[in-house]
């Protein structure tokens, strides 16, 4: 402990950093009263369209007046000959190869509502799908 030498004098230094802490706090508490909560994931498996995928998302859900659950999800996938490079659309069905598929979040399992699926050929045979899915 530190110790002033009129034995007194500390603790204005003690008040001193302890306002400064509180006042560091004040930015935390004003993004948590904002309503959303951010949560990373990651999910493997193996899907018709694209073969074996590993996956790295992030959801954010907010609450409130302005209400909004969203995947935003990367995803490099085995087999492109089966999920071809393109943008595809869906409220909430999506057409790959001429089959309609809804989105089910790797988070919860969720049906999306909306999503959009970017898919790049790496040009190897593989591919990387970028996803952002909206539910609710």
């Amino acid at each position: 402990m530190f110790r002033g030498g009129s034995g007194g004098t500390w603790r204005p230094v003690v008040l001193a950093l302890f306002l400064v802490g509180v006042l560091a706090l004040v930015p935390g508490i004003a993004r948590a009263s904002s309503g959303a909560v951010t949560t990373r994931y990651t999910a493997a498996g193996f899907n018709g369209p694209g073969g074996f995928f590993s996956c790295n998302g992030e959801r954010i859900a907010k609450t409130g007046p302005n209400a909004v659950v969203k995947d935003s999800e990367t995803c490099s996938m085995s087999d492109i000959s089966t999920f071809p490079p393109g943008t595809y659309v869906g409220n909430p069905f999506v057409v790959i190869n001429g089959v309609p598929q809804r989105w089910a979040s790797d988070f919860d399992g969720q049906i999306a509502t909306s999503v959009i699926e970017v898919v790049t050929d790496n040009g190897d045979g593989t591919g990387t799908l970028q996803i952002t899915a909206y539910y609710g």
